[in-house]
C-alpha cells in the first residue's frame, strides 16, 4: 500500500509548476484534486508513477496519510478549505494571498494554533537566493544610509479579474521589503488606473516609508515588455537587481551623490551645486537556487518538526493589512 504525506489541491498553471518541484522532493505519490479534471490528468500522463488523482475532495481531507495540503487555488475559496483542512489536521501551505479580508486570516491563524498546525503563505521571494543576499547586503550596510527603494513588476498579462493589479503583484514586493527591513512599513497612498475594467486596476503605484526611506513599488500587467526590478539608493552606493537579466542580476554601483556642506565654510569657497561621485560596477556573484524548492522544503521541514516557516501566517497578516 502506498504512504502519501502530501496533497495538491489546483493543478491549473502554478499548481502544475508546484507539482513539478514536488517531484523533485519526494519519491512518494503525491494527490490531487482539480475541479477541471483535464488539469490533473495532464499532470498524470507527464508524471504517472507520482500522481494520484481523487475526483471526490472530501478524499484527501478524511485520508489520515496525508499529512501536508497545498492550495493552488483561488483566494475566494481558501478560506473554507483551509478552515476544513485544519478541522482535520492537516498541515497547511496556500498560494499567496491566502484570503483577501485579515478577519478570516486571523480566524485561520487561531485554528492552526489551537490545532498545532503550520499554515504557511506562498511568498516565493523570501526564498529567492538574489533577496537573501541582499539582505545580506544591507545587513553588512554596504551601500550606505538607504535613501530610495523602487521597485518595478511588469509584463503583458496575466490578467487577473477579481484583485488589483497592486494586490496580485504589488503584494511580492511588499512581502520583499517586509522580509528586507522588518520594520514597519507605513502606506502612504495607492494609485490604481482602470484600464480594462470598472474596479479592477490594471496598473497600480504604492507610495510608502520604511521609517525615513521612501519606496515606490510598480505594477502592471498592460505592459509590454516583462520587468522586474530592485533598485536601492544608499547614500555611499546604489544596487540593482534586475531579475530577467540572464547573467549578472545582481550589481552594486560604486555612484551616489550629494550636496556639501556649507554652514561650516564661506560660500565664496564652495559651490552649492551636487556632487556626483562615479566608481566601478561589481557584479555580485550568487549561487542560482530553486527559490520555490526551498520555500516547499521549509513547509516541510516545519511542518514534520512544528517549527515556523519564513512566510508563515503572522508574516502573511502583515502583508494583508498593508493591502487593505
Amino acid at each position: 500500500m502506498d504512504i502519501y504525506h502530501t496533497a495538491l489541491i489546483g493543478t491549473g498553471y502554478w499548481g502544475s509548476i508546484i507539482f513539478n518541484t514536488l517531484c523533485k522532493i519526494t519519491k512518494k505519490k503525491i494527490v490531487v484534486f482539480d475541479i477541471d479534471r483535464k488539469n490533473s490528468e495532464l499532470l498524470k500522463k507527464k508524471f504517472n508513477n507520482q500522481v494520484l488523482i481523487k475526483k471526490n475532495i472530501k478524499e484527501i481531507f478524511v485520508n489520515k496519510q496525508i499529512k501536508n495540503l497545498i492550495l493552488a487555488t483561488h483566494p475566494s475559496v481558501n478560506f473554507k478549505l483551509t478552515k476544513l483542512a485544519l478541522n482535520y489536521n492537516k498541515n497547511i501551505f496556500i498560494e499567496k494571498p491566502i484570503v483577501t479580508d485579515p478577519k478570516k486570516l486571523k480566524i485561520l491563524l487561531k485554528l492552526s494554533k489551537k490545532k498545532e498546525k503550520v499554515l504557511m503563505g506562498g511568498y516565493i521571494y523570501l526564498y529567492n537566493p538574489y533577496i537573501i543576499k541582499i539582505k545580506e547586503i544591507l545587513k553588512n550596510k554596504l551601500l550606505g544610509k538607504i535613501k530610495y527603494i523602487e521597485i518595478e513588476r511588469k509584463n503583458l498579462g496575466p490578467i487577473r479579474n477579481e484583485v488589483d493589479a497592486h494586490v496580485d503583484l504589488g503584494s511580492h514586493d511588499l512581502s520583499i521589503l517586509k522580509y528586507l527591513f522588518k520594520d514597519k512599513i507605513k502606506i502612504k497612498n495607492i494609485v490604481k488606473k482602470e484600464i480594462l475594467k470598472k474596479n479592477i486596476s490594471d496598473i497600480s503605484m504604492i507610495n510608502l516609508k520604511i521609517k525615513n526611506i521612501i519606496c515606490q513599488i510598480s505594477s502592471s500587467w498592460l505592459n509590454p515588455t516583462k520587468e522586474r526590478k530592485l533598485l536601492i539608493i544608499g547614500s555611499k552606493k546604489m544596487l540593482l537587481f534586475d531579475e530577467m537579466l540572464l547573467k549578472n542580476k545582481l550589481k552594486i554601483f560604486n555612484k551616489y551623490a550629494y550636496y556639501p556642506k556649507l554652514n561650516k565654510f564661506n560660500a565664496n569657497y564652495l559651490s552649492n551645486r551636487a556632487r556626483i561621485y562615479l566608481g566601478e560596477t561589481k557584479n555580485i556573484k550568487v549561487n542560482e537556487k530553486d527559490a520555490l524548492k526551498n520555500e516547499l522544503l521549509d513547509f516541510i521541514k516545519s511542518s514534520q518538526n512544528k517549527l515556523t516557516p519564513k512566510s508563515n501566517g503572522y508574516f502573511c497578516l502583515e502583508i494583508l493589512k498593508l493591502l487593505n
